[in-house]
This record gives C-alpha cells, structure tokens and sequence, in this order.
C-alpha cells in the first residue's frame, strides 16, 4: 500500500501524526523525544513610527505571545508651547509626550525618542526603541496615535507558540543497537513543503505493510530505522502562515540597527549550514558568518541551534546508525560528499575513498531506478555525484557533519525535477511549494527512494560475501607498466609494492580524478604486488586479516619490458 499523504502539512499536523503512529504500532515503533527545544514559533512585538531619519521603531521585551503583543504606545503633541519631552506609563500603555518650541510645533527627534523611552525605567521594562537600521535619527518626528505592537504570526491557535519539542520516529522490530540504524530526515530548509511529505509518506508504508508484505517485513526487521520529518518547524510553521519563502530557524540574531519590522522575514539561521565540518567559520564557501539576514547565515557559531544539536545528539546517542537520507527540493539531484569547498584554490573537503565512491554511484543506480518507477522522473547523471561537483559549496551541511565526524553514509535527494512540457520544448521548474497534485507525485516518488535506500542498508546489514578482486595490466611500454585492480563489489584496495604483507596501512587504491575511475599505478621495474580487498559491510577478502600474520592475501608478479 502507498499514498498516505493528501495535502500539505505542518510541522504540527505532522508531529502529531507520527505520534499517532507510534500510539498505533507500539511493537514497532518508539517515539524519541529530541533533547533540545526549538526557540519556538513566536516573535518579539514590534511597532514603527514614522519613515528615514524620522523613525522610531520598538521591540518588546517579551514575546508577542506572552504579553509583548498587549503593549501600546502613543507619540502625543501635548498642545502647548515649550513642553519638554516626556515618557510615561500606565499598565502596558506607553505614552510619549513630545517637546514643542516656543510656537507649539515639534521639535522630539527620532534619536532623541528612543534615548527617552529607553531611559525611562518602566518604559523598559516592557520595550527598547531604536532609530531606524543604524540612522542617526535626526528628523523630527510626528504624532502618532495609540499604536499596539504586534509579533505579526499569522498561524492559527492550534500552531503552539512555545519552543517546539521535536521527534523522531523510531521504526523496528528489534530497537535495541543491534541492527544497522538508518536515520530519515526532512525540511532542514522551511519552505521546502514536499519534503516532510516524503518522511510520512515513507513512515506509514514500513508500519502499514509491515503485516502483508514481506519485502516491508525484512525491512522493519533486520534494520533500526530513525525518521525525523520536520527538522525546522518553526521556521517550516513562519513559511506556511507567513512567509512561504523562509528558508531559515525563526532565531533572531540581528542587533537592533538591522531588526526593524521592515526586515521581519530575513532572519534567521540556515540549519543547513550550521554544522561542524567545513563550515563558513573554517573558511569553506556557501554560508555567511557575517550577514544576519542571509539566506544562508550560518548563525553565531557552529552547532549554535538546537535544531542542528539534534541531528548530532540522535547519531552520536545511536551509534548504530550508519546510512542516512536528507531530503530537501528543488530541482531533481541526488548527492552525497563532499559538500563544501574553501575559495582560494577551490579546495575540496577530502573526497570519500574509491570504495565508498564506487559504493555510492553502485547505489544510486538502484535507488534511482526506484524513484523512477512511480511515475518517470528520471535524475539527470549531471545532477547525480558528490555536491560540490553537481551544485555549490555548501559550507557547515549535515551530510559532511554525519560523514567526516562519524563515516555515516549519506546521501542528499533534493526532490522535484524539471517537469518537460513537448508543446514548448522546454523544461519548467516546479518550484519549492508546487500545486500539491505535483508535490504528491514528488512525495510518492522519493518515498519509493527512501524504500529503496532502506533495502540498501539491508544489504549492507547483512551482506556477508567477501569482495574478490584481479589486477589487470592496463598498459606497457618500455620500462614502465601500468595496472590497476578491479573488484567485484565496490571495496577498498590496500596493496604494496615492496613486498611486505598488505594492512590497512598500506597504500590505498584511489580515484583517478572525478568522475574517471580508479587509478592506473605505474612501476618501472619488475615488482611483486601484494593486497588484498575489503567491502563497505566490512567483508575482507578470502578472510585474511590485516592486522595479524596470515599470508593469504594476493600476490601476482608485473613485468615491465
């Protein structure tokens, strides 16, 4: 059975339908309940008065939601000539009585308005006023009648405005460590509608067809599956009831110069680049450290969100996990690392061996085949491969964080492909939040990948045939041979040329270049080669062992002319 999904959700209809799950299979299922809140759906309440030099803008103190969105605020002429300026307040009601000169009119500055309420001390208790984005204020500004501020959150009351307890949803017959953990994860990017679709879609097929289908059963049995579909809900709930273009946390990092209500919808932080491992920080590319309304501001510091902590909490807490998927949209790519790159040199983070190279395209391959079964949609080759060949470098990503800090395999599905139109003869980009009888096509096809991926790391758990390899002289010329070694299952080469036993010290068979196979060694003399080949899944090649004093590793003899 499949299509479990019929409109867009949010993260709280979400939420509440894989606890909905967990409450249903409780043999199969565990909710984790993730250790870190989120800032939560809510916002300071702002107001601004007057324009340019002649602006004052305030915050509350507390969130719109816990009182900050009952405070108003006046700018009153008091009428009379000479009158000083004068702060004053009453329960939440701020009123600001401004100076006049000897013939009545207005003489308060926005500068000097902000300076008065922030140095009135009930004042600030309930508010800060600032001029507007750094201005020195200058201007005179004009009465305004009682204003009340306002968070400006449009979502419905059922969208709680308290930090956001996130959860994942745990899917296996046996969760106790002892199966290889494959961890799901969704709308890291708020705006990216589909994607949350694609981790229920995915969730209810394994539990629902858990009892019928065999294929399912193997799944659900012999792995430990983790599935956190919403990885941003605050910012996912800001981009569904207010601005469907947030991309970002709702987090608010930006000093008062750059945090008027004007610039409401470009803050926050890019979960995306907030890890650990080839971040912004270190000097890779494709975040900003600097700009607090980047779409890709990378926040203060690494791992400074909770939302990031989770992700790193859930696969340091559960070792076992040792594949993962994190799916976001738009445009049809399927990827995996390195992901980021320094600009001086266009320095790459190393790039994985050959073997997890030739590993992860031996995949794809099946993965992909999959995708394409439900309706077609084919990923173009030139959108499939590591992501700093395919898109840009994405400094401080998850999938490097999971990779390079704990060698979790991962890949990246950005789901969405051009849709090609024959009356036109062009493609068309679907876009982040396509009509949803477009977003569930998506949703059924990269569900199909996610099956696929899981039946991936089944293979993986279970595999337990050992690699076989051959050495093949690839070219001779006088005084120099070429060879290299071809496998039959994607694994690592160690071998040596000085005839020494073969361990994991030795050197390593390595990729010629990207995207052109393994290296050709070249010897100008006549050498005995030893090695010896070990698989993803750990398998060691006519079960010698590396580390201890068995001789049946490979031998074969190179000639050169």
């Amino acid at each position: 059975m499949s299509d479990f999904v019929d409109h867009y959700m949010d993260p709280t209809e979400v939420t509440a339908r894989f606890t909905g799950l967990a409450t249903e299979f409780p043999k199969l299922t565990e909710l984790i309940d993730l250790p870190y809140k989120t800032n939560g759906y809510r916002r300071n309440a702002q107001a601004q008065f007057g324009t340019a030099a002649s602006t004052v803008y305030v915050t509350s103190t507390a969130y719109g939601s816990e009182g900050g969105n009952d405070i108003t605020m006046s700018l009153l002429s008091p009428g009379t000539a000479n009158a000083p300026l004068m702060v004053s307040v009453a329960g939440k009601a701020v009123t600001v009585s401004l100076a006049t000169n000897g013939s009545g009119a207005i003489t308060s500055t926005a500068a000097q308005v902000a300076a008065a309420v922030n140095a009135n001390a009930d004042a600030a208790k309930l508010l800060t006023a600032s001029t507007y984005r750094g201005n020195t204020g200058t201007g005179v500004v004009a009465a305004v009648p009682v204003t009340g501020l306002t968070d400006n959150l449009k979502a419905p009351a059922s969208v709680s405005r308290e930090p956001f307890q996130m959860k994942v949803l745990r899917i296996g017959k046996h969760r106790d460590g002892s199966k290889v953990g494959v961890f799901l994860y969704c709308q890291e990017h708020a705006r990216e509608w589909v994607t949350p679709l694609v981790c229920v879609e995915s969730a209810e097929r394994l539990l629902r067809n858990y009892a019928k289908d065999p294929d399912t059963r193997k799944i659900v049995d012999d792995l430990d599956i983790f599935i956190l579909p919403v990885v941003n809900p605050d910012g996912a709930h800001y981009s569904m009831y207010d601005f469907n273009m947030q991309r970002r946390n709702m987090t608010n990092y930006c000093p008062a110069s750059n945090a008027d209500p004007g610039r409401s919808n470009a803050w926050g932080v890019d979960i995306n680049r907030n890890f650990s491992v080839g971040s912004v920080f270190d000097g890779y590319i494709g975040a900003s450290a600097t700009s607090c309304t980047s779409d890709t501001f990378a926040g203060p510091s690494e791992l400074s969100e909770p939302e990031a902590r989770n992700e790193v909490w859930l696969v340091d807490t559960f070792p076992n996990i040792k594949l993962s998927m994190n799916t976001h949209s738009y445009g049809g790519y399927f990827m995996w690392p390195p992901g980021a790159y320094k600009a001086d040199g266009r320095e790459v983070l190393p790039r994985v061996d050959q073997g997890t190279e030739a590993y992860f395209w031996t995949s794809s391959d099946y993965i992909l085949s999959r995708v394409q079964e439900y309706g077609g949609t084919a990923i173009w080759p030139g959108r499939t491969g590591p992501v700093t060949d395919v898109l840009y470098s994405a400094a401080g990503n998850s999938a490097d964080e999971h990779w390079y800090n704990r060698g979790i395999i991962g890949w990246d599905f950005e789901v969405g492909a051009d849709i090609y139109n024959p009356a036109t003869g062009r493609f068309t980009a679907v876009g982040f939040q396509p009509p949803f009888a477009e977003g569930h096509e998506e949703a059924m096809e990269f569900a199909n990948g996610n099956i696929a991926i899981l039946e991936v790391a089944r293979a993986y758990a279970t595999d337990k045939i050992q690699p076989k390899t051959s050495l093949k002289v690839v070219k001779q010329e006088a005084g120099a041979t070429a060879f290299t070694f071809s496998t039959s299952e994607p694994a690592n080469v160690y071998y040596t040329l000085d005839g020494s036993r073969p361990t994991y010290g030795s050197s390593k068979l390595a990729l010629a270049g990207m995207r052109e196979g393994v290296q050709n060694i070249t010897v100008n003399s006549d050498i005995t080669v030893n090695w010896f080949s070990i698989d993803i899944a750990g398998n060691v090649e006519s079960n010698y062992k590396p580390d201890g004093q068995g001789s049946n590793y490979n031998k074969q003899r190179v000639a050169v002319q």
